[in-house]
């Protein structure tokens, strides 16, 4: 196939391309409560082959792109008719020029992880044998989950000699739990892990029968006020992307972000920790081939280093990087017990989101917990509404530590002063 797909570029004429082979393995499981409903095994295949055009118009060039997917036992003439359509369009998409990045010829190189010692299938189920452990409850358990081991087979060549390979395991899924009394609650939870981390998923799912328990005995509404609010695991990594988001060169030249080497990027710390951020690669290459490795990207709060594609690195001027989405974060000096006292604790949020063009955070919140001197109170309903631009240099995390597919760090942040609606 791949073959047939350089023979067509070739009759066109396309001298710049790039082709990603895509194969795809997956073991995968379907359960109603504890008993299995389905076993699948899926093998996908799939080449994703972007072209370039380059053309001047008033004296510019320009290097517009266009991507087409293709699938294994597609005729040679349809290839060609694709391939055709896709440079016609790249000739309309007015790119300022770049170069093309230029990189290595290098042999397979597997991702190191420990679902690779056993089968898809046999991953799949010590994930499923780990999700269940936890499910031992009365009064809250787990009525439906999906669970995927996959092996990730990705070839990336290009017509700058770019020619890398990278094989990745991971095992993915979601679950629903679910308490009958007082009230019939229902909330939904996924995973992604790239090692065979069932005390993980297992603690997860011990941490999920509590949160829907704790939901169907939650009656009350927030005091509308400011308070104290503590954040932790999954939403420490949706935090963490204004930084990751705010530091791509995409951000940058069209000035979205006015960060560079050097900025600040918390403001002034005041009462809180300077943050100490990772980027980490996710994957060997990027989808244009670049190699990835680790990448410091703030120290003590200050940027020190710009990321992204090679069209917006070139027109920054600086060595493309690949975009980042991963992070680690080395910072913690409270222990999560103190850190949550006198605090707002929302633990499950209809939808958390954040907004990296204005720092903007916030949700409805599904479950609370309201620490006081008198006790914990369980709180439903209402939001949160905070700026990280404005918290930013308050914040103090947690000593204990939280891992998932992209995010390790502190398990949770006190950030101060957050707007909650409520009654």
């Amino acid at each position: 196939m791949k073959q047939a797909i350089l023979n067509a570029l070739s009759a066109l004429n396309i001298s710049d391309y790039s082709i990603t082979e895509q194969q795809r393995s997956s073991a995968e499981l379907f359960f109603i409560k504890k008993r299995l409903d389905m076993r699948r095994v899926k093998d996908t295949h799939e080449y994703s082959v972007t072209v370039y055009n380059v053309f001047e118009e008033d004296g510019k060039k320009f290097r517009g792109s266009s991507t087409v997917i293709l699938f294994p036992g597609t005729e040679a003439a349809e290839i060609t008719r694709q391939l055709y359509d896709a440079y016609n369009a790249a000739g309309y998409v007015k790119n300022p020029y770049y170069d093309l990045y230029e990189g290595p010829k290098e042999a397979v190189k597997e991702v190191p992880s420990t679902l690779s010692v056993h089968t898809l299938s046999q991953n799949a189920e010590l994930m499923a044998a780990a999700l269940f452990a936890a499910d031992t409850r009365e009064d809250a358990w787990l009525n439906s989950a999906e669970i995927f081991a996959c092996r990730d087979h990705i070839s990336i060549f290009a017509s700058t000699g770019t020619d890398v390979s990278y094989v990745k395991y991971s095992c993915k899924g979601e679950f629903v739990a679910q308490a009958k009394e007082p009230q019939d609650v229902e909330q939904y939870f996924s995973f992604t892990y790239n090692d065979l981390d069932t005390d993980a998923l297992t603690d997860k799912v011990r941490h999920a029968l509590d949160a829907v328990c704790d939901r169907a005995h939650a009656t009350d509404c927030p005091e509308a006020g400011t308070y104290d609010v503590v954040l932790s695991d999954r939403h420490m990594a949706t935090l963490m992307e204004l930084y990751v988001t705010r530091s791509r060169a995409a951000m940058i030249y069209p000035h979205y972000s006015d960060w560079e080497i050097g900025t600040a990027a918390q403001g002034e710390v005041t009462t809180g920790e300077a943050l100490n951020v990772t980027l980490m690669p996710h994957v060997p290459y990027s989808p244009e081939g670049i190699p990835m490795r680790e990448r410091t990207l703030l120290k003590d709060g200050t940027v020190q280093y710009i990321h992204g594609t090679t069209r917006f690195c070139r027109y920054l001027g600086i060595e493309p990087t690949g975009d980042y989405f991963n992070t680690k974060l080395d910072n913690g000096t409270v222990s999560f017990d103190e850190l949550k006292k006198g605090c707002l604790y929302p633990v499950s949020f209809s939808d958390f989101q954040m907004d990296p063009m204005d720092g903007h955070f916030g949700g409805e919140i599904r479950l609370a917990y309201l620490y006081t001197e008198s006790g914990v109170k369980l709180l439903t309903g209402g939001s949160i509404n905070g700026s990280m631009f404005d918290k930013q240099g308050m914040l103090t995390f947690s000593r204990e530590r939280y891992t998932d597919a992209d995010y390790s760090g502190p398990f949770a942040v006190r950030i101060k002063g957050v707007n909650v609606s409520g009654k």
